[in-house]
Protein backbone atom coordinates (compact mmCIF):
# COMPACT_ATOMS: atom_id res chain seq x y z
CA UNK A 1 0.00 0.00 0.00
CA UNK A 2 1.41 3.41 -1.00
CA UNK A 3 1.16 6.19 1.61
CA UNK A 4 0.25 9.72 0.67
CA UNK A 5 2.86 12.35 1.46
CA UNK A 6 0.78 13.67 4.38
CA UNK A 7 0.34 10.17 5.83
CA UNK A 8 4.07 9.56 5.40
CA UNK A 9 4.93 12.74 7.36
CA UNK A 10 2.40 11.81 10.06
CA UNK A 11 3.86 8.32 10.38
CA UNK A 12 7.44 9.62 10.62
CA UNK A 13 6.45 12.20 13.27
CA UNK A 14 4.63 9.57 15.33
CA UNK A 15 7.53 7.13 15.02
CA UNK A 16 10.01 9.73 16.31
CA UNK A 17 7.70 10.80 19.17
CA UNK A 18 7.08 7.18 20.15
CA UNK A 19 10.81 6.49 20.20
CA UNK A 20 11.40 9.50 22.48
CA UNK A 21 8.60 8.38 24.77
CA UNK A 22 10.10 4.89 24.97
CA UNK A 23 13.45 6.28 26.12
CA UNK A 24 11.72 8.12 28.97
CA UNK A 25 9.53 5.11 29.77
CA UNK A 26 12.49 2.72 29.91
CA UNK A 27 14.32 5.00 32.36
CA UNK A 28 11.20 5.35 34.51
CA UNK A 29 10.61 1.60 34.54
CA UNK A 30 14.18 1.14 35.73
CA UNK A 31 13.52 3.55 38.62
CA UNK A 32 16.04 6.14 37.48
CA UNK A 33 16.34 9.47 35.69
CA UNK A 34 17.38 9.61 32.06
CA UNK A 35 21.10 9.87 31.43
CA UNK A 36 22.54 12.83 29.53
CA UNK A 37 22.97 10.61 26.46
CA UNK A 38 19.32 9.48 26.69
CA UNK A 39 18.15 13.07 27.12
CA UNK A 40 20.12 14.10 24.01
CA UNK A 41 18.62 11.27 21.95
CA UNK A 42 15.11 12.08 23.18
CA UNK A 43 15.55 15.78 22.34
CA UNK A 44 16.77 14.84 18.86
CA UNK A 45 13.76 12.59 18.29
CA UNK A 46 11.35 15.27 19.52
CA UNK A 47 13.00 17.73 17.12
CA UNK A 48 12.59 15.23 14.30
CA UNK A 49 8.91 14.78 15.16
CA UNK A 50 8.39 18.55 15.14
CA UNK A 51 10.16 18.79 11.76
CA UNK A 52 7.88 16.19 10.18
CA UNK A 53 4.81 17.85 11.73
CA UNK A 54 5.87 21.14 10.11
CA UNK A 55 6.30 19.37 6.75
CA UNK A 56 2.83 17.84 7.16
CA UNK A 57 1.28 21.24 7.89
CA UNK A 58 3.03 22.79 4.86
CA UNK A 59 1.85 19.96 2.60
CA UNK A 60 -1.73 20.23 3.85
CA UNK A 61 -1.68 23.97 3.14
CA UNK A 62 -0.20 23.34 -0.31
CA UNK A 63 -2.85 20.75 -1.18
CA UNK A 64 -5.61 23.09 -0.02
CA UNK A 65 -4.18 25.88 -2.19
CA UNK A 66 -3.92 23.58 -5.22
CA UNK A 67 -7.53 22.48 -4.71
CA UNK A 68 -8.67 26.12 -4.58
CA UNK A 69 -6.81 26.90 -7.81
CA UNK A 70 -8.34 23.91 -9.58
CA UNK A 71 -11.80 24.86 -8.31
CA UNK A 72 -11.45 28.39 -9.66
CA UNK A 73 -10.03 27.04 -12.92
CA UNK A 74 -13.15 24.92 -13.31
CA UNK A 75 -15.34 28.00 -12.83
CA UNK A 76 -13.67 30.08 -15.52
CA UNK A 77 -13.02 27.38 -18.14
CA UNK A 78 -15.66 25.68 -20.25
CA UNK A 79 -15.78 21.89 -19.89
CA UNK A 80 -13.83 19.79 -22.36
CA UNK A 81 -15.94 17.55 -24.60
CA UNK A 82 -14.74 13.97 -24.21
CA UNK A 83 -15.41 11.60 -27.08
CA UNK A 84 -16.11 7.92 -26.46
CA UNK A 85 -13.24 5.54 -27.27
CA UNK A 86 -15.55 3.48 -29.49
CA UNK A 87 -15.33 6.16 -32.15
CA UNK A 88 -12.61 4.32 -34.12
CA UNK A 89 -9.58 6.44 -35.03
CA UNK A 90 -8.63 9.94 -33.89
CA UNK A 91 -10.12 11.43 -37.06
CA UNK A 92 -13.33 9.43 -36.62
CA UNK A 93 -13.64 10.63 -33.04
CA UNK A 94 -13.14 14.29 -34.04
CA UNK A 95 -15.70 14.30 -36.83
CA UNK A 96 -18.23 12.48 -34.59
CA UNK A 97 -17.84 15.03 -31.78
CA UNK A 98 -20.67 17.44 -31.05
CA UNK A 99 -18.34 20.38 -31.65
CA UNK A 100 -17.44 19.27 -35.17
CA UNK A 101 -21.01 18.22 -36.03
CA UNK A 102 -22.27 21.67 -35.09
CA UNK A 103 -19.52 23.23 -37.18
CA UNK A 104 -20.25 21.02 -40.21
CA UNK A 105 -23.98 21.68 -40.02
CA UNK A 106 -23.36 25.42 -39.93
CA UNK A 107 -21.09 25.22 -42.96
CA UNK A 108 -23.56 23.19 -45.00
CA UNK A 109 -26.45 25.51 -44.19
CA UNK A 110 -24.43 28.64 -44.77
CA UNK A 111 -25.34 29.91 -41.30
CA UNK A 112 -21.78 29.79 -39.95
CA UNK A 113 -20.53 33.39 -39.90
CA UNK A 114 -18.01 35.39 -37.92
CA UNK A 115 -15.34 33.82 -35.74
CA UNK A 116 -16.03 30.46 -34.13
CA UNK A 117 -14.45 27.52 -32.32
CA UNK A 118 -15.41 23.89 -31.90
CA UNK A 119 -14.45 24.05 -28.23
CA UNK A 120 -11.81 21.72 -26.78
CA UNK A 121 -12.41 18.08 -27.71
CA UNK A 122 -10.48 15.46 -25.76
CA UNK A 123 -9.99 12.41 -27.95
CA UNK A 124 -9.46 8.82 -26.78
CA UNK A 125 -5.88 7.56 -27.04
CA UNK A 126 -5.84 4.76 -29.59
CA UNK A 127 -3.00 2.42 -28.81
CA UNK A 128 -0.83 4.00 -26.15
CA UNK A 129 -2.83 4.65 -22.99
CA UNK A 130 -3.29 1.94 -20.39
CA UNK A 131 -6.62 0.95 -18.89
CA UNK A 132 -6.15 2.11 -15.33
CA UNK A 133 -7.92 2.33 -11.98
CA UNK A 134 -6.82 5.12 -9.69
CA UNK A 135 -7.24 6.16 -6.08
CA UNK A 136 -5.21 9.29 -5.49
CA UNK A 137 -4.90 12.29 -3.20
CA UNK A 138 -5.16 15.76 -4.80
CA UNK A 139 -1.38 15.83 -5.34
CA UNK A 140 0.01 12.31 -5.31
CA UNK A 141 -0.18 10.60 -8.68
CA UNK A 142 -1.76 7.15 -8.87
CA UNK A 143 0.35 4.02 -8.99
CA UNK A 144 -0.82 2.10 -12.03
CA UNK A 145 -0.41 -1.57 -12.80
CA UNK A 146 -1.50 -3.32 -15.95
CA UNK A 147 -0.73 -3.67 -19.60
CA UNK A 148 -1.10 -1.43 -22.58
CA UNK A 149 -4.39 -1.65 -24.45
CA UNK A 150 -3.92 -1.48 -28.21
CA UNK A 151 -6.60 -1.19 -30.86
CA UNK A 152 -6.30 -3.72 -33.69
CA UNK A 153 -5.84 -1.00 -36.27
CA UNK A 154 -2.64 0.24 -34.64
CA UNK A 155 -1.28 -2.97 -33.14
CA UNK A 156 1.42 -3.24 -35.79
CA UNK A 157 2.62 0.36 -35.72
CA UNK A 158 6.24 1.14 -34.83
CA UNK A 159 7.06 1.13 -31.12
CA UNK A 160 7.79 4.44 -29.42
CA UNK A 161 9.60 5.22 -26.17
CA UNK A 162 6.24 5.92 -24.48
CA UNK A 163 5.10 2.39 -25.34
CA UNK A 164 7.99 0.96 -23.30
CA UNK A 165 7.06 2.83 -20.12
CA UNK A 166 4.46 2.10 -17.49
CA UNK A 167 1.33 4.10 -18.26
CA UNK A 168 -0.57 6.27 -15.79
CA UNK A 169 -2.97 9.20 -15.47
CA UNK A 170 -3.00 12.20 -13.15
CA UNK A 171 -5.58 14.81 -12.18
CA UNK A 172 -2.98 17.30 -10.93
CA UNK A 173 -0.42 19.63 -12.47
CA UNK A 174 2.34 17.94 -10.46
CA UNK A 175 3.23 14.26 -10.07
CA UNK A 176 4.93 13.69 -6.72
CA UNK A 177 6.66 10.41 -5.93
CA UNK A 178 9.43 8.80 -3.90
CA UNK A 179 12.59 8.13 -5.93
CA UNK A 180 15.01 5.50 -4.67
CA UNK A 181 18.45 7.12 -4.48
CA UNK A 182 20.53 4.52 -2.62
CA UNK A 183 20.08 0.97 -1.44
CA UNK A 184 22.25 -1.31 0.67
CA UNK A 185 21.28 -4.99 0.82
CA UNK A 186 22.71 -6.31 4.09
CA UNK A 187 20.78 -9.57 4.07
CA UNK A 188 22.99 -12.42 5.35
CA UNK A 189 22.78 -15.72 7.25
CA UNK A 190 22.49 -15.19 11.01
CA UNK A 191 22.99 -17.49 13.96
CA UNK A 192 20.23 -18.22 16.42
CA UNK A 193 19.73 -15.25 18.72
CA UNK A 194 22.19 -13.10 16.75
CA UNK A 195 21.50 -9.50 15.71
CA UNK A 196 20.01 -9.25 12.23
CA UNK A 197 21.86 -7.04 9.72
CA UNK A 198 20.10 -3.81 8.75
CA UNK A 199 19.49 -3.01 5.09
CA UNK A 200 19.07 0.58 3.93
CA UNK A 201 16.97 2.21 1.24
CA UNK A 202 17.06 5.99 0.88
CA UNK A 203 14.22 7.83 -0.85
CA UNK A 204 14.05 11.38 -2.19
CA UNK A 205 10.74 13.20 -2.67
CA UNK A 206 10.55 14.30 -6.32
CA UNK A 207 8.07 16.64 -8.02
CA UNK A 208 7.54 16.27 -11.77
CA UNK A 209 5.52 19.13 -13.33
CA UNK A 210 2.95 18.19 -15.94
CA UNK A 211 3.98 19.85 -19.20
CA UNK A 212 2.19 20.43 -22.48
CA UNK A 213 3.15 19.36 -26.02
CA UNK A 214 1.12 21.16 -28.68
CA UNK A 215 0.95 22.18 -32.33
CA UNK A 216 -1.59 23.44 -34.86
CA UNK A 217 -2.22 23.03 -38.56
CA UNK A 218 -4.01 25.36 -40.98
CA UNK A 219 -6.66 23.79 -43.26
CA UNK A 220 -9.12 25.27 -45.71
CA UNK A 221 -12.85 25.40 -45.05
CA UNK A 222 -13.32 23.21 -48.11
CA UNK A 223 -11.16 20.56 -46.53
CA UNK A 224 -13.19 20.76 -43.33
CA UNK A 225 -16.34 20.05 -45.32
CA UNK A 226 -14.76 16.84 -46.66
CA UNK A 227 -15.04 14.38 -43.76
CA UNK A 228 -12.75 11.78 -45.32
CA UNK A 229 -9.99 14.35 -45.81
CA UNK A 230 -10.16 15.71 -42.29
CA UNK A 231 -10.00 12.21 -40.81
CA UNK A 232 -6.88 11.45 -42.82
CA UNK A 233 -5.36 14.80 -41.94
CA UNK A 234 -5.81 14.31 -38.21
CA UNK A 235 -4.81 10.64 -38.17
CA UNK A 236 -1.61 10.99 -40.18
CA UNK A 237 -0.37 14.45 -39.18
CA UNK A 238 -1.45 15.88 -35.86
CA UNK A 239 -1.03 12.65 -33.92
CA UNK A 240 2.38 12.03 -35.49
CA UNK A 241 3.62 15.56 -34.77
CA UNK A 242 2.60 15.50 -31.10
CA UNK A 243 3.83 11.94 -30.62
CA UNK A 244 7.24 12.67 -32.13
CA UNK A 245 7.79 15.67 -29.88
CA UNK A 246 6.62 13.69 -26.84
CA UNK A 247 9.26 11.10 -27.70
CA UNK A 248 11.89 13.83 -27.94
CA UNK A 249 10.87 15.16 -24.52
CA UNK A 250 10.85 11.71 -22.90
CA UNK A 251 14.42 11.16 -24.12
CA UNK A 252 16.07 14.58 -24.29
CA UNK A 253 13.92 17.07 -22.37
CA UNK A 254 16.08 19.56 -20.45
CA UNK A 255 13.80 19.88 -17.44
CA UNK A 256 13.66 23.66 -17.85
CA UNK A 257 9.99 24.70 -18.12
CA UNK A 258 8.07 24.11 -20.27
CA UNK A 259 10.21 21.06 -21.15
CA UNK A 260 10.01 17.69 -19.41
CA UNK A 261 13.17 16.23 -17.89
CA UNK A 262 14.00 13.36 -20.22
CA UNK A 263 15.62 10.04 -19.40
CA UNK A 264 19.02 11.07 -20.78
CA UNK A 265 19.12 14.18 -18.57
CA UNK A 266 18.34 12.44 -15.29
CA UNK A 267 20.86 12.63 -12.47
CA UNK A 268 21.93 9.12 -11.53
CA UNK A 269 21.65 7.27 -14.84
CA UNK A 270 24.68 5.20 -15.76
CA UNK A 271 26.85 6.15 -18.74
CA UNK A 272 29.82 4.81 -20.66
CA UNK A 273 31.39 4.91 -24.09
CA UNK A 274 31.37 1.91 -26.40
CA UNK A 275 35.13 1.54 -26.02
CA UNK A 276 35.09 1.74 -22.22
CA UNK A 277 32.24 -0.75 -21.90
CA UNK A 278 33.91 -3.10 -24.37
CA UNK A 279 37.13 -2.95 -22.37
CA UNK A 280 35.20 -3.88 -19.20
CA UNK A 281 33.93 -6.93 -21.06
CA UNK A 282 37.44 -7.97 -22.11
CA UNK A 283 37.51 -6.46 -25.60
CA UNK A 284 40.23 -4.07 -26.65
CA UNK A 285 39.18 -0.45 -27.14
CA UNK A 286 40.04 -0.60 -30.84
CA UNK A 287 38.09 -3.80 -31.41
CA UNK A 288 35.17 -3.02 -29.10
CA UNK A 289 31.75 -3.81 -30.53
CA UNK A 290 28.29 -2.35 -30.11
CA UNK A 291 26.99 -5.76 -29.04
CA UNK A 292 29.62 -5.98 -26.31
CA UNK A 293 28.83 -2.45 -25.10
CA UNK A 294 25.11 -3.25 -24.95
CA UNK A 295 25.78 -6.45 -22.98
CA UNK A 296 28.01 -4.59 -20.51
CA UNK A 297 25.38 -1.84 -20.07
CA UNK A 298 22.82 -4.56 -19.28
CA UNK A 299 25.25 -6.07 -16.79
CA UNK A 300 25.82 -2.71 -15.06
CA UNK A 301 22.06 -2.25 -14.70
CA UNK A 302 21.69 -5.72 -13.20
CA UNK A 303 24.57 -5.16 -10.77
CA UNK A 304 23.96 -1.54 -9.72
CA UNK A 305 20.18 -1.18 -10.02
CA UNK A 306 19.24 -4.82 -9.23
CA UNK A 307 16.64 -4.88 -12.01
CA UNK A 308 16.37 -6.55 -15.41
CA UNK A 309 16.75 -4.30 -18.49
CA UNK A 310 14.03 -4.79 -21.07
CA UNK A 311 14.60 -2.43 -24.02
CA UNK A 312 17.07 -0.36 -26.03
CA UNK A 313 16.62 2.93 -27.91
CA UNK A 314 18.92 3.62 -30.87
CA UNK A 315 19.23 6.02 -33.81
CA UNK A 316 18.24 4.54 -37.22
CA UNK A 317 21.72 4.98 -38.73
CA UNK A 318 23.39 3.19 -35.81
CA UNK A 319 20.76 0.46 -35.85
CA UNK A 320 21.23 -0.12 -39.59
CA UNK A 321 25.00 -0.51 -39.19
CA UNK A 322 24.55 -2.66 -36.09
CA UNK A 323 22.21 -5.23 -37.64
CA UNK A 324 24.24 -5.31 -40.87
CA UNK A 325 27.28 -6.72 -39.01
CA UNK A 326 28.56 -9.99 -40.53
CA UNK A 327 30.82 -12.81 -39.45
CA UNK A 328 33.93 -14.01 -41.29
CA UNK A 329 31.72 -16.00 -43.68
CA UNK A 330 29.66 -12.98 -44.67
CA UNK A 331 26.57 -14.10 -42.73
CA UNK A 332 24.51 -11.50 -40.88
CA UNK A 333 24.61 -11.90 -37.10
CA UNK A 334 21.11 -10.42 -36.93
CA UNK A 335 19.53 -12.85 -39.34
CA UNK A 336 19.94 -10.91 -42.56
CA UNK A 337 17.18 -9.46 -44.77
CA UNK A 338 15.58 -12.88 -45.24
CA UNK A 339 16.33 -14.35 -41.80
CA UNK A 340 19.64 -16.17 -42.19
CA UNK A 341 21.19 -18.96 -40.08
CA UNK A 342 21.69 -16.71 -37.03
CA UNK A 343 18.16 -15.26 -37.04
CA UNK A 344 15.08 -16.36 -35.17
CA UNK A 345 12.03 -14.50 -36.39
CA UNK A 346 14.03 -11.71 -38.03
CA UNK A 347 15.64 -8.59 -36.56
CA UNK A 348 12.51 -6.48 -37.04
CA UNK A 349 10.99 -8.09 -33.94
CA UNK A 350 14.09 -9.02 -31.98
CA UNK A 351 16.64 -6.71 -30.41
CA UNK A 352 20.15 -7.43 -29.13
CA UNK A 353 20.33 -9.86 -26.20
CA UNK A 354 16.53 -10.06 -26.10
CA UNK A 355 15.92 -6.32 -25.59
CA UNK A 356 12.91 -4.69 -27.27
CA UNK A 357 14.28 -2.17 -29.78
CA UNK A 358 12.87 1.30 -30.39
CA UNK A 359 14.49 2.87 -33.43
CA UNK A 360 13.98 6.63 -33.49
CA UNK A 361 15.75 9.70 -34.85
CA UNK A 362 14.81 11.48 -31.63
CA UNK A 363 17.87 10.01 -29.93
CA UNK A 364 21.19 11.51 -31.02
CA UNK A 365 23.28 9.53 -33.48
CA UNK A 366 26.04 7.49 -31.81
CA UNK A 367 24.07 7.34 -28.54
CA UNK A 368 21.98 4.41 -27.31
CA UNK A 369 19.88 4.00 -24.17
CA UNK A 370 19.43 0.65 -22.43
CA UNK A 371 17.05 0.41 -19.49
CA UNK A 372 14.36 -1.21 -17.40
CA UNK A 373 11.72 0.97 -19.05
CA UNK A 374 8.74 -1.16 -18.09
CA UNK A 375 9.41 -1.23 -14.35
CA UNK A 376 11.46 1.83 -13.38
CA UNK A 377 9.83 4.73 -15.27
CA UNK A 378 6.26 5.83 -15.86
CA UNK A 379 4.58 8.38 -18.11
CA UNK A 380 1.52 10.12 -16.63
CA UNK A 381 -1.05 11.73 -18.91
CA UNK A 382 -3.12 14.67 -17.64
CA UNK A 383 -5.54 14.27 -20.53
CA UNK A 384 -5.97 12.49 -23.83
CA UNK A 385 -4.97 14.10 -27.10
CA UNK A 386 -7.16 17.23 -27.26
CA UNK A 387 -8.10 18.81 -30.58
CA UNK A 388 -9.81 22.16 -31.16
CA UNK A 389 -10.60 23.96 -34.42
CA UNK A 390 -11.16 27.71 -34.86
CA UNK A 391 -11.04 30.36 -37.60
CA UNK A 392 -10.21 33.08 -35.05
CA UNK A 393 -6.43 32.91 -35.60
CA UNK A 394 -4.75 35.79 -37.47
CA UNK A 395 -6.63 36.53 -40.75
CA UNK A 396 -8.01 33.01 -41.15
CA UNK A 397 -11.65 34.24 -41.16
CA UNK A 398 -10.95 36.42 -44.21
CA UNK A 399 -9.07 33.63 -46.01
CA UNK A 400 -11.54 30.81 -45.26
CA UNK A 401 -8.92 28.92 -43.26
CA UNK A 402 -9.22 27.00 -40.03
CA UNK A 403 -6.55 26.32 -37.41
CA UNK A 404 -6.77 22.83 -35.91
CA UNK A 405 -4.80 22.61 -32.68
CA UNK A 406 -3.68 19.39 -30.99
CA UNK A 407 -2.16 19.15 -27.53
CA UNK A 408 -1.49 16.71 -24.72
CA UNK A 409 -0.22 17.17 -21.15
CA UNK A 410 2.09 14.65 -19.55
CA UNK A 411 4.78 14.08 -16.93
CA UNK A 412 7.63 11.56 -16.64
CA UNK A 413 8.52 9.80 -13.38
CA UNK A 414 11.79 7.85 -13.07
CA UNK A 415 11.74 5.71 -9.94
CA UNK A 416 15.32 4.39 -10.14
CA UNK A 417 17.64 6.38 -12.46
CA UNK A 418 20.42 3.78 -12.22
CA UNK A 419 18.11 1.38 -14.07
CA UNK A 420 19.00 3.28 -17.27
CA UNK A 421 22.37 3.23 -19.02
CA UNK A 422 23.44 5.54 -21.86
CA UNK A 423 26.07 4.31 -24.31
CA UNK A 424 27.92 7.20 -25.97
CA UNK A 425 30.48 7.39 -28.79
CA UNK A 426 28.69 4.36 -30.27
CA UNK A 427 30.24 4.58 -33.75
CA UNK A 428 28.89 1.17 -34.65
CA UNK A 429 31.37 -1.57 -35.45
Amino acid sequence: MTLSVIDYFKAEAKSAADAAAKIASDASDAGRAMTEEEQARARGLIGKAQEFNKKREDEEANQKFVAEIEQMNGVFNAPVERVDAGAGTIGDAFVKSAGYQTLAAGMKSGNLTGKWTTGAIELPDFGTKATVTETASPVIAPQVQGGIVQAAAVALRQLTVADLLMQGTTDSNVVRYMQETTNVNAAAPVAEGAVKPESTITFTLVDEPVQKVATFLPVSDEMLEDVAQIRSYLDTRLRMFVQHEEENQLLNGSGTAPALRGLLNRVGIQTGTRAALGTSLGETAAASTVGGAVLMAMTNIRVNALVEPDAIVMHPTNWATFIAAKDANGQYYGGGPFVGPYGVGGVANNGPWGLRPVITSRIAANTALVGAFGSMAQVFYRNGLTVEASNGYNDYFQRNLTAIRAEQRLALAVYRPSAFHAITALQTA
